[in-house]
């Protein structure tokens, strides 16, 4: 009886692990023209600017972009990436994301960055 009642508890412990779609609004306009020349053009930049809007991300504070690159071994999968931000005041912010329909599904601070609360 024990092992069943530990099924729901494993349950709701697993979901804890599941990641949730970053917010995204109306990319501000500066921000949009910044990660647009940072990004040169990249077909997802709207998508970036609108998640790193949501998170106030000031347009001064994106200092480089980069897009590691990928081989598609597996046509017609999605094809997940990740775009690297890196910060004027140090730290990168990570946003995932599938390219092939522009949808941001992760962010995730790295080097010493600290991602603001939304709210």
């Amino acid at each position: 009886m024990t092992e069943i009642r530990a099924i729901p508890l494993w349950a709701l412990l697993l979901s804890g692990c599941a990641n949730v779609e970053p917010p995204s609004v109306t990319p501000d306009p500066a921000v949009a023209a910044r990660v647009r020349t940072l990004s040169g053009n990249d077909p997802c930049s709207d998508a970036f600017a609108g998640v790193l809007t949501a998170y106030r991300i000031a347009p001064g504070r994106l200092s480089s972009f980069d897009l590691p690159p990928v081989s598609r071994e597996h046509p017609g999968l999605p094809l997940l990436r990740q775009a690297w931000f890196k910060l004027s005041g140090g730290g990168s912010l990570v946003l995932g994301y599938d390219a092939d329909q522009c949808l941001v599904t992760d962010i995730t601070p790295r080097d010493g960055a600290v991602l603001p609360a939304i709210g």
